[in-house]
């Protein structure tokens, strides 16, 4: 984190996306396919700033949404680390005020967290033979959400990772 970000804004904001996916959104009536903010969040950390910030934000994601959900526990931190350090890319981000490239690695984030996690959950003992119909009935209109919920996460995030001498404005990038 830049010294212009307070230091606990970041874990704030990720414990009440934890909350809000985990209770409030169900609440209203979202039941299977509901956006994953957490992973928004964690994803568009990754493109803008990069593995070595983004590694911690998907430990916290990770240990806030494992406190509030029923896998077992430490299941969504090791996912989440693994899908913020492969949605770095290396480290490589060629357009960092770009929507588009946080919007498309969300939408892959989705499936690849998807995967993963029906990875580590059937290495832990608990049946899922349904991978096709997990990832084509829930997987697939979640990345959808997702995507539509980038934009506003994109916009909170880089709100409070702005200092006065890097004013960045959202907008559509070209290649």
């Amino acid at each position: 984190m830049e010294m212009g970000t307070r230091w606990w804004i970041p874990p704030l904001w990720l414990f009440a996306c934890a909350i809000i996916q985990a209770s409030l959104i169900p609440a209203v009536g979202f039941r299977v396919v509901r956006p994953d903010l957490v992973l928004d969040t964690v994803v568009i950390w990754a493109v803008t700033r990069g593995a070595r910030e983004a590694l911690p934000w998907g430990l916290m994601g990770g240990l806030m949404l494992d406190l509030v959900s029923g896998t077992p526990f430490g299941t969504l931190s090791l996912v989440l680390v693994i899908v913020a350090f492969l949605a770095s890319a290396g480290d490589i981000n060629l357009f960092p005020n770009a929507l588009w490239l946080p919007m498309v690695t969300v939408f892959v984030a989705t499936f690849v967290h998807a995967v993963i996690l029906l990875i580590v959950l059937r290495s832990l003992g608990i049946p899922n033979d349904w991978w096709l119909d997990t990832l084509r009935t829930v997987t697939a209109p979640t990345a959808v959400v997702n995507v539509v919920t980038t934009p506003l996460v994109y916009w909170v995030v880089r709100k409070f990772t702005d200092n006065d001498r890097s004013r960045i404005q959202m907008r559509f990038g070209r290649l």
